[in-house]
């Protein structure tokens, strides 16, 4: 994902709205991710992408979190006065949801921390938590 401002870091560039089947496929892009790291896998090949994903600048958390402001201005907006209750919730609702979202921006710290402790290589399969400890 590239950075959403220009040189200045302070406007906005200009975008066309996506169509309805890029958005589509960035959510199943996003939930393939999210079948694939709940399967055996590398940790040493998931931490980059993950990583990735929780950008502390331009991931899912910041870009959720972006929509979600954005969605509460355009329907504060355009939404007619005097405004129903509905639409007084709805707005609070995308404006108290934004802020908890983007808070999550430091997990991709957390991620980065990880990469500096040993995961197994080849063991692909979850150890059972049941089972005694190795000695």
């Amino acid at each position: 994902m590239s950075n959403p401002l220009d040189d200045a870091g302070t406007t906005p560039r200009p975008c066309r709205p996506p169509s309805a089947a890029q958005i589509a496929t960035a959510l199943d892009v996003l939930d393939q991710f999210g079948r694939y790291l709940h399967s055996p896998t590398v940790m040493a090949d998931a931490l980059p992408p993950l990583a990735q994903v929780l950008n502390e600048e331009y991931g899912m958390p910041m870009v959720l979190g972006t929509i979600l402001r954005n969605a509460a201005q355009l329907i504060e907006g355009h939404a007619l006065l005097p405004w129903p209750v509905e639409i007084r919730r709805v707005i609070a609702r995308l404006r108290a949801a934004a802020p908890e979202v983007t808070d999550c921006h430091d997990l991709h710290w957390g991620i980065h921390h990880l990469s500096g402790y040993p995961f197994g290589a080849t063991d692909l399969e979850a150890p059972d938590p049941r089972s005694d400890p190795p000695t």
